[in-house]
């Protein structure tokens, strides 16, 4: 007897596998860099400061579920007005999000009530929040329909609580995270009334899912998309037609909600905090609520969209408003009506007169400033229709200071009056002084019958300077077809620059959007070459039509910040244009401007986004493990059923299935598009070389996960076995000694412990959480495969002991009756169990954090399978498995194999799925080895008798 063959033996890794390690470890490291970032980059948001102690004054709710509330905001002068319920502004109620606390209103409140103050205005605000218990709401969708209803009891009760004279006509939702949807879905009510909201802000809001952990949060989006539209397909709602919504995300520091998952194509603004005008930082998912210069363009948005002199609708209005501070700014804090008029007089006393001819490029610098104010005219000839201008303003404190015009009959030169382009230049980001920046097109302003650019300088003691460039388009704009793997090895050149006084050049990005790795990250960088001044500075522009709000890098002096870009999965709308990059330059610098991808930032983001679809892949790889383990078990004799490592299927096979499955799924797509959503960053499954590439790159990454965890595993297992084996010994023991009877109780009752233990966890189940019983039992078998692994070791360790003393003194040579099948098939099942535990996970958590409230979770989504896995553990438990010579077990193989292409097909997006079908899957394997006498196993061995007898050579008759 070959006494090795029951050392649990490993077979030596393919050269795929060694790879899918180097895949598994350079994933780890990008993702564990992606996830450090926020503590290894430095926060340039300012934080908020209270000047007075805030106070929160509780308002009572009808119909409260107990575990909600509602408060009032206060603080300073206003705190006894609100303690007596005395409101007189516009109500704006605050949403908290994901495990958000009502607290988090301070920031935005507390500088409100400041700015009030500060400018002694008419208009006022009262501040509400909604404690909304800080639920799990991203994670467990079974609290957002009662959050929801809650809230709309909120807004009702607030407008009640304002005096008759002076009961608002409308209010503002501030949602913050998940607090966002809330304020959407509140409009799926058909009760509710859509016209007291007026305007919603959402803050680092994910309108589409993170992942879809339950068919609630399915069901809950599924009803907001069905009101609010894709922007696709599916218009907004009429009735929602006068609500401005503004979307703001937090951008690559927001590790919670990416980019993509803050756009929602219904939104009138969709800004990210790094692009918007006077923020320029990116900012976490917390540090949204209270970074100052944030916070401070919310509340001017709040502050200007209530006061309009203007002619427009209030929805209209707003969406200028909004548009100025959020996407468009081109200079004041404060946006008005008349804030750039569009025709301009010109022709002003004690100015000095500045006429420029024929020169293209011209910089004007005044370290000094200027005494006087300065125009410059720029006559435009017939060769310049084809051009562009670009002009930087610095320290120009003018807010009308470009304009065209036709001069004078009379002067011939100087114009009396001219129209107003302030409107289109933007302020920029700046490593020091203020600067403005404005591009215009040639024939726009010749359709206008103009000749003339001017430029208006504003008199002032500081450091000013005008920079000024006119060019001809196609020779500052070059075109790229994109490659994701530009920079890879090397910077790629985009630009050299090796010529003075020019300051505006354009790279368009061609085919990026239809990339294999959109979600790849570039570095931009634009190193200054040769400077003829010691202060210089440069600002490179990252442009995709198609969503709103522009990133910035920055080059100035010693100091160097590439500009980052990443494309993010964002419906296009139909758009044509590519998306492009500009660089406005320093006249007195040379520069070359180059490329370059980063690896890891590009790994760690794609591993965060696409990582979601892990606990589908991990169920496919044991569903193909316990596929080949039955097979093994229908093709053998013997008790044949390999472990986990050995059972795993070859590299060629999964491929090959791979290909055929895609097939399927693009097909599938195609149909019916909805069956799997885009969620986190997933937006490739229908497209059939992104899916090829990302699914097998996933599947040998996952694959790679797997074995090493499940090493890890049986390592716990053999080094725990013992202990738990010395545990119970003592036990027993100690027990022994005192009471025979009782003795006999434990004995009896260890053999009846399966059963206990299951029944025991299903009545847990019922009376807390599905997933709590799962966990119970999810231990339970762990100890049975640890005392079933140290049984083995024990046969092993002894056996040479008992063979040297039957056959030297008997002269018998002894068996070993050890078999590992058992333990194989456990182990697998056991990996199952554990998956399906972590697919119910959120349930537990969110019945944990409400245990003090509620006793039980409801809904619960885990109870049914809790239910069917606990039957079935007490039922597997007591019984030896596999039961040997069983029909159906190749039928069995290729149902593991059917249910592993259901996971891939509709379960990568769609996490609740999963653990439905391998809870099928579990129920049919146990139905399978508990019926084993009604399958008929006679028949089988009967059969693999005779084949056995035909194998036997015959004794030739004489």
């Amino acid at each position: 007897m070959d006494f090795w063959k029951y050392i649990v033996r490993i077979k030596i890794p393919s050269p795929v596998s060694y790879v899918s390690a180097i895949l598994l470890l350079i994933f780890t490291t990008g993702v564990y860099k992606q996830l450090t970032l926020t503590q290894k980059t430095a926060n340039n948001c300012e934080m908020t400061f209270m000047f007075e102690y805030p106070h929160f004054v509780e308002i009572s709710v009808p119909m409260n579920r107990g575990k909600y509330n509602l408060y009032a905001y206060t603080e300073g002068q206003t705190m006894e007005k609100i303690k007596s319920m005395k409101f007189y502004g516009t109500p704006v109620v605050f949403i908290p999000g994901h495990s958000g606390s009502y607290r988090q209103v301070r920031s935005i409140a507390s500088v409100n009530i400041r700015k009030m103050y500060h400018i002694q205005s008419n208009i006022k605000f009262d501040f509400f929040t909604v404690d909304l218990n800080e639920e799990y709401s991203a994670v467990f969708g079974g609290v957002l329909l009662q959050q929801t209803a809650f809230v709309s009891q909120c807004i009702d009760t607030i407008i009640k609580t304002y005096e008759y004279d002076y009961k608002p006509t409308s209010i503002i939702l501030i949602g913050h995270s998940m607090g966002g949807i809330i304020a959407k879905g509140l409009f799926i009510d058909p009760l509710f009334d859509t016209e007291l909201v007026e305007l919603i802000i959402t803050l680092a809001t994910p309108h589409r899912p993170l992942f879809l952990a339950d068919h609630y949060m399915d069901s809950y989006y599924d009803q907001v998309e069905k009101i609010w539209g894709n922007g696709l397909d599916k218009p907004r709602s009429s009735f929602l037609s006068n609500i401005s919504l503004l979307s703001i995300g937090g951008g690559h520091r927001d590790l919670m909600v990416w980019p993509c998952l803050t756009y929602t194509p219904h939104a009138d603004i969709n800004a990210l905090s790094l692009a918007i005008p006077g923020v320029w930082t990116s900012t976490d998912h917390q540090c949204i609520l209270w970074c100052k210069s944030l916070v401070k363009s919310i509340v001017r948005v709040l502050f200007d969209s209530a006061e309009s002199e203007s002619d427009d609708t209030i929805y209209e209005w707003r969406k200028k408003v909004s548009s100025y501070h959020f996407d468009k700014r081109s200079n004041g804090k404060w946006f008005h009506s008349n804030l750039h008029p569009i025709t301009v007089k010109l022709n002003e006393p004690n100015v000095i007169e500045w006429n420029e001819t024929y020169k293209l490029q011209r910089s004007i610098s005044l370290e000094k400033g200027t005494a006087m104010p300065i125009v410059v005219h720029l006559p435009l000839f017939e060769k310049s229709f084809n051009y562009e201008m670009t002009a930087e303003a610095v320290n120009i404190e003018y807010h009308d200071w470009v304009f065209s015009c036709k001069p004078d009959y009379h002067s011939k030169k100087h114009c009396l009056f001219g129209t107003n382009w302030s409107s289109n230049s933007t302020i920029s980001v700046s490593k020091h002084m203020k600067r403005r920046h404005i591009t215009l097109n040639m024939p726009d302003i010749t359709k206008l019958g103009h000749s003339n650019l001017v430029f208006k300088i504003k008199n002032t003691k500081k450091p000013t300077a005008l920079n000024i460039d006119l060019y001809e388009a196609s020779d500052r704009t070059n075109q790229i077809l994109w490659r994701f793997w530009y920079g890879v090895f090397d910077r790629h050149l985009l630009w050299k620059v090796n010529v003075f006084e020019t300051i505006q050049y354009k790279t368009i990005l061609r085919g990026w959007s239809a990339s294999i790795c959109m979600h790849c990250v570039y570095n931009v960088h634009m190193v200054p070459i040769k400077c003829s001044k010691k202060h210089h500075h440069a600002v490179s522009k990252f442009i995709v039509p198609w969503t709103q709000g522009v990133l910035h890098g920055i080059t100035s002096d010693s100091y160097v910040e590439p500009l980052r870009i990443s494309l993010e999965n964002i419906p296009q709308s139909n758009a044509t244009k590519n998306p492009y990059l500009q660089f406005i330059l320093d006249p007195t610098c040379n520069y070359r401007i180059e490329l370059d991808l980063s690896i890891m930032d590009s790994i760690g983001t794609i591993g965060l986004k696409y990582g979601l679809t892990f606990p589908s892949y991990i169920g496919i790889i044991i569903l193909l493990v316990l596929s080949n383990q039955f097979s093994q078990l229908a093709n053998s004799t013997k008790d044949d059923c390999s472990i986990y490592h050995n059972s795993l299927p070859s590299i060629i096979k999964v491929f090959k299935t791979l290909a055929v499955t895609i097939c399927f799924l693009t097909a599938i797509q195609s149909q019916w598009p909805n069956i799997n959503k885009p969620i986190g960053g997933i937006d490739w499954l229908g497209h059939p070389l992104k899916t090829m590439v990302f699914s097998s790159l996933l599947y040998c990454i996952t694959n790679s996960f797997m074995y090493f965890a499940s090493v890890a595993l049986w390592m716990m297992m053999l080094f725990w076995g013992k202990a738990i084996n010395e545990l119970l010994v003592r036990f027993i023991m100690k027990m022994l000694r005192k009471n025979d009877t009782l003795s006999d109780w434990i004995l009896y009752g260890f053999g009846k412990l399966p059963i206990a233990v299951s029944m025991i966890a299903i009545l847990i189940s019922y009376h807390t959480c599905g997933t709590v019983g799962l966990v119970i039992s999810a231990f339970f078998y762990y100890f049975l495969l640890c005392t079933m692994v140290q049984d083995c070791i024990d046969q092993l360790i002894y056996y040479p002991v008992i063979f040297f003393k039957d056959y030297f003194m008997k002269g018998e040579k002894p068996g070993l009756n050890l078999s590992l099948t058992s333990i194989h098939l456990h182990f697998s099942l056991f990996l199952l169990w554990l998956l399906i535990c972590g697919c119910h996970l959120p349930c537990s958590i969110e019945w944990a954090r409400n245990y003090h409230h509620s006793k039980y979770l409801d809904p619960d989504p885990s109870w049914i399978s809790s239910l069917i896995l606990n039957t079935c553990a007490g039922i597997l438990w007591q019984m030896d498995i596999p039961k040997r010579n069983l029909k159906f077990y190749a039928q069995l193989s290729n149902l593991c194999v059917a249910a592993s292409i259901i996971l891939f097909l509709f379960c990568q997006t769609a996490l609740f799925r999963i653990a439905p079908i391998l809870t099928l899957v579990f129920l049919i394997i146990t139905v399978h080895q508990c019926f084993s006498s009604w399958i008929g196993v006679q028949d089988l061995i009967d059969n693999q008798v005779s084949s056995a007898n035909d194998k036997v050579p015959q004794k030739k008759v004489e």
